[in-house]
């Protein structure tokens, strides 16, 4: 009977003394910090997964402008039927931007001859820096146009925001 009791005090110390270690383990782990870095526009530029970027427009909108980013170009879709590639520049200077140059190939049902009509105005021609992208958030870019005059016509002349200042992040469940 002595054995047995002598027996059960050994484990009943043993296993106090298990659960002092692991808690002494616990305290000594400091907690992983994670860190949040604000996000650059290049974080939204990729070749394998799209991050397509919306204009806010009305319901009767002719047109339905999303912009997807890729590592050489922009892909500027005006309807699920008309889609142009656009060259781009991607500086990381002090100003993360993107640049947009005036080249492109098409694949597109709609004519899109606004894009060629000058209006009387300067109008981007072939290798034209054409604009600016800058992200102001995780999901709002600014876009600056080096021919304000000119994309004030065509939204006007199309009666929609083909050329939009403002782009909001396309939420999906995935993203």
């Amino acid at each position: 009977m002595k054995k047995l009791i002598l027996l059960i005090t050994i484990i009943f110390c043993a296993s106090c003394k298990k659960e002092k270690l692991q808690e002494k383990d616990e305290v000594k782990t400091p907690p992983k910090r994670i860190e949040h870095h604000p996000k650059k526009i290049g974080d939204y530029m990729s070749d394998d997964k799209d991050f397509p970027w919306i204009a806010k427009q009305s319901d009767t909108a002719s047109y339905l402008t999303r912009i997807i980013f890729q590592k050489e170009f922009l892909v500027y879709q005006f309807h699920g039927q008309c889609y142009y590639w656009f060259f781009t520049n991607h500086y990381r200077t002090g100003a993360d931007k993107i640049e947009l140059l005036w080249t492109y190939k098409n694949d597109c049902l709609l004519d899109t001859k606004f894009l060629n009509t000058s209006y009387g105005l300067h109008h981007p021609k072939n290798g034209d820096s054409f604009c600016e992208y800058n992200l102001i958030n995780d999901s709002v870019i600014k876009v600056k146009y080096k021919f304000p005059e000119w994309v004030m016509k065509v939204n006007e002349t199309e009666r929609d925001s083909i050329f939009p200042s403002y782009l909001y992040l396309e939420k999906h469940d995935s993203i």
